[in-house]
């Protein structure tokens, strides 16, 4: 009995001395202690270590980064940030998202008249401001644009434009204010950017600005456009004040077709033309003011001091236009008709002499051509140098010929023969000479010659035709 837990005791001794064995070779070979937990001062070296091996990294890869990929990423991300402030054709501002935007700019015209030949002087050769323009336009809450010019040429000051557009939708915009009457294609063309200094004698015939509210719009990438308005009505060659006189207002339309504007043709994607009219009644409106200057900016027709001329029934106005420009050519050219009833009278109360109804009936046109001598693209806008003005690099700017002819023929019935003075029917042919030092600045020298079909009175001394030499500085921004 003694002896079995002996044996016992002894098997439990066997067991425990072999698992003391096994245990130091289990922990070598990892099988059942766990890898001992690093030290808090482990830990800090470690992290250490790996800062230092970054910053290492960072300073072997500093110049790749610099020379390259620093600034492809600045670039980049400079064109996708809207700029806030600057220099775009003038100053603007404008917020973040481009919702509102003022926008300041404008143009300055700085002239000389010269009458080089006795036979020729129409007037008093002169340096004069023909234009100073400032322009403040702007947009507010994306869709809404104003436009503000006033001239203070000529030693007065007259506000040009002033109106509003909502531009909603590309194809269908309105204007509301004062502004050009969609009628002459001349006449559309900025002051700023016209080939030569004076526009042709023809638009004599046209309308300048009006009051009024317009629908216009451009479709299938300005393909073709058109504008219509409703406006108070001005007499031929005028401006209107800002008020009407009569309850009856004046109708303008224009369409204008670009065919080939989206087509791969270049020969042909600057050819374009369209045709304008208006009708309106001018009935008891004055026309007594009228008056037809020539390029010398001389009274060629007029009606006389004692005449008192108004309107009798609705005008008429139709004028088909086309321009064409390919490379360094450009050719423009208009046709404008008239036509309206007016009645007068001659003398001053207690007697004045009541002459019969008559109809007007006028016409006149210009063709004009140029041609961009260093090679730059001729435009309906303006001429942008390739080279701006640094003679020293042997740039000199661009250089354009242009000539034109025109015309003017005025109805002179019976009612303008006894009322009206001046020359019924007047050719002008222009010369021109445009140097274009950079985009903004422009300097223009023009000789034309008016004929007259009869001899015309200029202050005291009466002349058949005008000689006269135009020099123009020009500054727009």
């Amino acid at each position: 009995m003694s002896s079995l837990p002996v044996r016992r005791a002894r098997k439990a001794g066997a067991t425990l001395a072999g698992l003391l064995l096994a245990f130091p070779l289990a922990a070598r070979a990892g099988d059942y202690r766990p890898a001992r937990a690093p030290t808090v001062d482990e830990r800090i070296e470690r992290l250490e270590q790996e800062i230092q091996q970054l910053k290492a990294e960072r300073a072997g890869a500093s110049d790749v980064v610099k020379k390259e990929d620093l600034d492809s990423a600045l670039d980049s991300a400079f064109k996708k940030q809207k700029l806030l402030a600057g220099w775009q054709d003038g100053f603007f501002l404008q917020s973040p998202s481009g919702d509102f935007k003022l926008k300041l700019r404008g143009y300055s015209q700085a002239d000389y008249r010269f009458f080089p030949f006795d036979a020729g002087d129409t007037g008093n050769d002169s340096f004069f401001m023909r234009r100073v323009h400032p322009i403040v336009e702007g947009t507010l809450y994306k869709y809404f644009d104003f436009r503000i010019m006033p001239d203070f040429g000529g030693g007065t000051t007259v506000l040009q434009d002033a109106y509003m557009d909502v531009k909603y939708l590309p194809y269908a915009s309105i204007r509301a204010g004062r502004f050009k009457e969609p009628i002459s294609l001349e006449r559309l063309q900025s002051g700023a950017d016209l080939t030569f200094i004076e526009r042709a004698i023809s638009q004599n015939l046209a309308p300048n600005r009006d009051v009024g509210i317009m629908l216009y719009g451009d479709v299938a990438d300005s393909t073709f456009s058109y504008q219509l308005g409703l406006f108070n009505g001005v007499a031929n060659g005028s401006q209107s004040s800002d008020g009407d006189n009569q309850t009856d207002k004046d109708f303008a339309g224009r369409v204008f077709v670009q065919p080939f504007r989206s087509i791969d043709v270049a020969p042909l994607k600057g050819l374009g033309f369209g045709v304008a009219g208006g009708i309106g009644e001018r009935t008891n409106e004055s026309e007594s003011n009228l008056t037809y200057k020539t390029t010398g900016r001389s009274n060629f027709y007029q009606y006389v001091s004692t005449a008192s001329v108004t309107g009798k029934g609705q005008q008429y106005r139709i004028v088909p236009q086309a321009y064409y420009y390919v490379g360094p050519f450009g050719l423009m050219g208009e046709y404008l008709r008239t036509e309206s009833h007016v009645k007068g009278t001659l003398g001053t109360a207690p007697s004045p002499v009541t002459h019969p109804e008559a109809d007007e009936r006028n016409r006149g046109w210009f063709v004009q051509a140029s041609y961009v001598l260093t090679g730059e693209d001729a435009s309906y806008k303006t001429v942008v140098p390739i080279d701006n003005f640094d003679p020293w690099n042997g740039r000199w700017g661009a250089f354009e010929i242009a000539g034109r002819v025109s015309n003017v023929d005025i109805n002179d019935g019976p009612l303008k023969a006894k009322l009206a003075k001046g020359a019924d029917n007047t050719w002008a042919y222009t010369g021109g000479l445009n140097w274009y030092l950079n985009k903004a600045f422009k300097v223009q020298f023009n000789y034309e010659r008016a004929n007259f079909s009869q001899h015309v009175t200029f202050g005291s001394v009466k002349r058949d035709h005008e000689d006269v030499l135009l020099t123009r500085f020009q500054i727009q921004f």
